[in-house]
C-alpha cells in the first residue's frame, strides 16, 4: 500500500497549489478474515468529502493538514470511525466487523406475525410521502465497468481477442467509463447535466453511464433498471409487497444515535418478480424509512441479459433532516453465446442542496444534457477529481486503450489498421457485406452482401443488384450518405441505375434532405412486401412468386425537421413515369415447385392483363407527427429519444397533381395514425397498439400504385416490424376509398411459463395479438398466439374473411 501512496503523490507532483494544501491518504478496507470489502462509503464530515472504496476495497482521500474523522460504512458491517492527524501522506488500512443485530427479547411464534411485518406496514403507509420529499440538487459520480471472463476464439470469422483487445486467456475489460454530473430532483421530475465524461479508448466519445439510470426509487411500487429492459420487479415496500415477500426481523443496532432494524426478505414464490436479500430500516417503530438495502435478483426471477444482479443502496442523513441516497451499486454476471461476463455500475452522491429554487421551466422534456467539451478533461483532471480510485486492472485498461487511441491517430498506425479492416473476407461478405474504410477521411463504402446481390423473379428472370453505400461525417451533427444502385435483369435485358443522396444537416433537430433519382423496378405495394432474396427462394423452391413489380423512371426530393420537442414534420415531391410489367416466364424452375406460377397482375393471378397503363405521375406528400412529453437526451452529436410515455399521433396528406410535367394523376388522400410501442403494464408485461384511418377525398384519376396499401405477409419466415399483418395478402386489399386498421399485441414477459417446471429455464415469453382491417369491399380479422426468446419467435394464428374458410398457419420470426 505504501507503493500506492507514493504513486499517487508522484502523480500530483508539479501541481503546486494542490500539493501545498492537500495531503493524499489511501488505504485498504477488509473484513475480520482479511477479505476485501468493495464499494465501502467513506465520509469526512468536517471536510465535506464523500467517497467510496473501489472494487478491490482501496480508497483514497485528499485532505488538508490537520485532524479529521473518517467514517466508514457498508451494508452488513458495523460503522467504523477513525480519527487521523494529517501531516504527510500515509496509509490508513481499515478492518470492519460484521454488524450484530440483537432481537431484544422479541419472540415470534406461530400465533403471532413476525415483528418485521408491522414495520414494513409503517413504511408502506408513509411510502407516498417518503418518495415525494424533498426536492434537491446534488453531485453524482458514476463509474461503469464490464469485463469478459471467458470468450470464444472466433465469432463470424473474426478473432475475438484481437477485436476486443483481450488478453491471451480471452479476458479483459470491454467497457469502462466515468462521469461527473449535476443531478436535480423534484418529484416526479429528474434532470441531469453531465459535466465530465471519460470513456476508455475513445476520448472523443460520450459515456453511456447516466446518473439517471442509477436513480432507483424503492418507494415506488415497481422497480425497473433500464439495463434489464422492460421488466418490472416488486419493491419490498410496495403496496402489495406482503403478497410477494416473507419478512423476518433479524434484530436491531444503534448507529450514530439512530436505531437500525435489519429485515431479511425472501419471495413467497421463488419465481416471482421479487428480490431476496436484506432491507434496513431507520427510525422509531412508528416512523420508519429505508436506511439501506442489499438485494439480489437471479435467473429464478427471469431477469433478462444477466444471470444475477445485486443492488446495494445506502442513504445518508442530509442536514439531519432528510434521508437521501448516498451511493448505489449494481453488480451483475451472465453468460450468452459462449461469452461469460461480469461488471458493475456505481453511483456516488455528494453536496446535497435540499429544496433549491428551480426556474419555472427548468424541468422539461430534456432529461439529460451532455454539452460539447465534457469529454475534454485530461487524465490529470480525473486524477484530482475522481472520488473512487481505479483498480490496477482499470488503470491499466485506461493506459492501454488510451495508448492505442493515441497510436491510432498516427498515419502509419491508421493505415495499418485500415488495411487490416479492409481485408476482403468472402464468408463475412456473403453474410454481412463488405466495408471499405477511409479512417483519415471519416468515411466508408459499404457493399451489400451477396444474398442481396443475386436474385430471381418472374419479371426480370435472373438478375444482379449491385448496391453500395457511401457515408462521410462532418463534425458531430452533419453527415452525407450516397447510395448508388445498378440492377440488371437478364430476361428483360434491362439495366436500371438509380441513386439516393441523404444530407443530415443537424442531428439535434433531426434535420435532413433526401434526393432520389433514376430508374428501377418497384413493388406494386408502395408499403413494401417481400425482399428480393426471400422472394427468390419462394419462387424457385415453392413456385410462389409473391413479388409483383412495375418499372419507374423517377426523381424525388424530401426534407424533414423537428420544429419542437416531439413534433416532427416532413414532406416531399416526386415525379415518375411508370410502366406496367408482365412475367417473362410462368414456368416452374424446379420439379418440386408449383407447375404454373402466378402472373404479375396481383388482382388476377391467372391474367397477364396490365394492372395499370403507362402514365406520368407528379405527387406531393407531407406528414406531421407529435409525441406529447417526448423525453430525450441531448448530446453534441444529436438528440436521443427515450421510450415514449404517451402515444404518437401522425397526420398525413398525399396529393396527385394533374398537368405538371405531363402528370395525369388527380387525387387527394388523408390519414391519421395513433400508436405506441411497449406500453408497460407492470408485472403483466407490455403492450403495443396501432390505430389508423384514412380516406381518399378525391379520386378523379389514380392508378394501382397510388392506392393505399397495407403491410401484409404471406411467407412462413420473416422479420416483423410492428404493426405488420401476419397473414394478410400483400396486394388484394389495397383501396382507393376509406379504411380503418387496428393492431394490438401484448407480451406477458413469461408470467405463465415461469410456473411450468423445466420450461421456465428457457425464459420464454408469451405473446397474444390480433389485427383488424375494414374497407368498403371487405372486412379482415386475424388473431395469434406466440412464444419468444430474445430475437427468435414462433406464432400460430388464424385469419377470417366473410364468406371464406378460416385460414390458420404458423409464422417464424427473427430479429428485434
Amino acid at each position: 500500500m505504501l507503493k500506492c501512496v507514493l504513486v499517487i503523490c508522484l502523480l500530483f507532483k508539479g501541481l503546486t497549489l494542490f500539493c501545498q494544501e492537500n495531503v493524499i491518504i489511501c488505504g485498504k478496507i477488509t473484513d475480520s478474515k482479511g477479505d476485501v470489502i468493495p464499494f465501502v462509503s467513506v465520509d469526512v464530515p468536517d471536510a465535506g468529502i464523500s467517497t467510496m472504496a473501489n472494487e478491490n476495497g482501496v480508497y483514497t482521500l485528499s485532505l488538508k493538514p490537520g485532524t479529521h474523522v473518517l467514517n466508514f460504512r457498508f451494508i452488513g458491517y458495523r460503522p467504523y470511525k477513525r480519527e487521523i492527524h494529517v501531516i504527510r501522506p500515509f496509509e490508513v488500512n481499515i478492518r470492519m466487523e460484521a454488524d450484530v443485530f440483537a432481537l431484544n427479547e422479541v419472540r415470534v411464534n406461530a400465533d403471532k406475525e413476525d415483528p418485521a411485518i408491522p414495520m414494513i406496514r409503517t413504511v408502506m403507509a408513509a411510502r407516498k410521502y417518503l418518495r415525494e420529499t424533498p426536492s434537491y440538487s446534488c453531485d453524482i459520480y458514476t463509474k461503469g465497468v464490464q469485463k469478459l471472463i471467458k470468450a470464444p476464439k472466433k465469432l463470424l470469422g473474426e478473432d475475438v481477442s484481437k477485436a476486443l483487445n483481450l488478453d491471451s486467456n480471452r479476458r479483459g475489460i470491454v467497457y469502462q467509463s466515468e462521469t461527473k454530473s449535476k443531478f436535480y430532483f423534484r418529484y416526479p421530475h429528474t434532470k441531469e447535466i453531465m459535466q465530465a465524461s471519460k470513456l476508455a479508448g475513445d476520448n472523443a466519445g460520450f459515456s453511456f453511464n447516466r446518473a439517471l439510470d442509477l436513480h432507483v426509487n424503492l418507494y415506488n411500487n415497481l422497480i425497473q433498471w433500464r439495463a434489464w429492459g422492460t421488466q418490472s420487479f416488486v419493491s419490498p415496500v410496495a403496496d402489495n409487497a406482503l403478497s410477494y415477500y416473507n419478512y423476518k426481523l433479524l434484530g436491531s443496532s444503534v448507529e450514530n444515535g439512530n436505531t437500525i432494524y435489519k429485515i431479511k426478505i425472501e419471495p413467497k414464490n421463488r419465481f416471482d418478480a421479487a428480490f431476496k436479500g436484506f432491507i434496513y430500516l431507520v427510525g422509531e417503530e412508528d416512523d420508519l424509512r429505508i436506511y439501506s438495502v442489499d438485494l439480489m435478483l437471479t435467473k429464478d426471477a427471469r431477469i433478462n441479459f444477466v444471470d444475477t444482479l445485486q443492488i446495494s443502496q445506502q442513504f445518508s442523513h442530509v442536514h439531519n433532516k432528510y434521508w437521501l441516497p448516498s451511493d448505489i451499486t449494481f453488480r451483475f454476471k451472465g453468460k450468452v453465446m459462449g461469452f461469460q461476463f461480469a461488471g458493475y455500475f456505481t453511483g456516488l452522491y455528494s453536496n446535497y442542496e435540499p429544496n433549491p429554487p428551480f426556474p419555472e421551466s427548468f424541468f422539461n422534456d430534456e432529461i439529460v444534457q451532455i454539452k460539447k467539451g465534457v469529454n475534454s478533461k485530461d487524465s490529470l483532471w480525473w486524477a484530482q477529481n475522481r472520488p473512487v480510485p481505479l483498480t490496477d486492472e482499470e488503470d491499466w485498461n485506461y493506459f492501454v486503450k488510451d495508448s492505442i487511441e493515441r497510436k491510432a491517430a498516427t498515419k502509419h498506425f491508421r493505415d495499418s489498421v485500415q488495411k487490416e479492416q479492409n481485408e476482403f473476407k468472402p464468408i463475412k461478405y456473403a453474410l454481412a457485406g463488405y466495408t471499405l474504410n477511409n479512417l483519415s477521411n471519416r468515411s466508408y463504402w459499404y457493399f451489400y452482401p451477396f444474398s442481396r446481390t443475386l436474385f430471381y423473379n418472374t419479371v426480370e428472370g435472373w438478375g444482379t443488384n449491385l448496391r453500395v453505400r457511401y457515408r462521410k461525417e462532418y463534425g458531430y451533427r452533419r453527415s452525407i450518405e450516397f447510395e448508388p444502385n445498378a440492377r440488371y435483369g437478364f430476361a428483360t435485358k434491362s439495366l436500371n441505375i438509380n441513386t439516393e443522396l441523404i444530407y443530415r444537416s443537424d442531428t439535434l433537430k433531426h434535420e435532413s434532405f433526401t434526393l432520389k433519382a433514376g430508374s428501377d423496378f418497384l413493388d406494386l405495394n408502395n408499403r413494401g412486401t417481400i425482399n428480393l432474396f426471400y422472394n427468390t427462394l419462394t419462387t424457385l423452391f415453392e413456385g410462389k412468386n409473391y413479388l409483383k413489380l412495375y418499372k419507374a423512371n423517377y426523381v424525388s426530393f424530401s426534407a424533414q425537421r423537428e420544429i419542437a420537442d416531439g413534433l416532427l414534420v416532413n414532406g416531399g415531391l416526386e415525379m415518375a413515369r411508370r410502366f406496367p410489367m408482365r412475367n417473362n416466364s410462368n414456368k416452374r424452375i424446379f420439379a418440386d415447385a408449383k407447375e404454373v406460377l402466378s402472373s404479375n397482375n396481383p388482382l388476377d393471378p391467372t391474367s397477364d392483363e396490365d394492372v395499370f397503363p403507362t402514365n406520368n405521375a407528379f405527387s406531393f406528400e407531407t406528414k406531421i407527427s407529435y409525441t406529447y412529453g417526448q423525453r430525450y437526451t441531448s448530446r453534441p452529436d444529436g438528440k436521443i429519444y427515450e421510450p415514449a410515455r404517451y402515444p404518437t399521433i401522425k397526420l398525413s396528406y398525399r396529393k396527385g397533381i394533374k398537368g405538371v410535367l405531363g402528370s395525369v394523376v388527380n387525387y387527394d388522400f388523408i390519414s391519421a395514425d395513433l400508436y405506441q410501442d411497449k406500453v408497460k403494464t407492470g408485472l403483466l408485461g407490455y403492450s403495443s397498439f396501432y390505430l389508423s384511418t384514412g380516406k381518399f377525398i378525391n379520386t378523379k384519376s389514380l392508378f394501382y400504385p397510388d392506392m393505399h396499401h397495407f403491410s401484409g405477409n404471406q411467407t412462413a419466415i420473416y422479420n416483423p416490424l410492428f404493426p405488420n399483418f401476419h397473414f394478410l395478402d400483400y396486394y388484394a386489399y389495397a383501396t382507393n376509398d376509406r379504411y380503418y386498421e387496428a393492431h394490438y399485441e401484448h407480451n406477458f414477459s413469461g408470467i405463465l411459463f415461469k410456473r411450468i417446471p423445466l420450461v421456465r429455464t428457457l425464459k420464454l415469453e408469451e405473446i397474444i395479438g390480433g389485427a383488424y382491417l375494414t374497407q368498403p369491399l371487405i372486412d379482415y380479422k386475424e388473431a395469434y398466439i406466440g412464444i419468444q426468446r430474445l430475437i427468435f419467435r414462433f406464432d400460430y394464428g388464424f385469419s377470417w374473411v366473410p364468406g371464406r374458410k378460416v385460414y390458420h398457419t404458423y409464422r417464424l420470426f427473427y430479429g428485434f
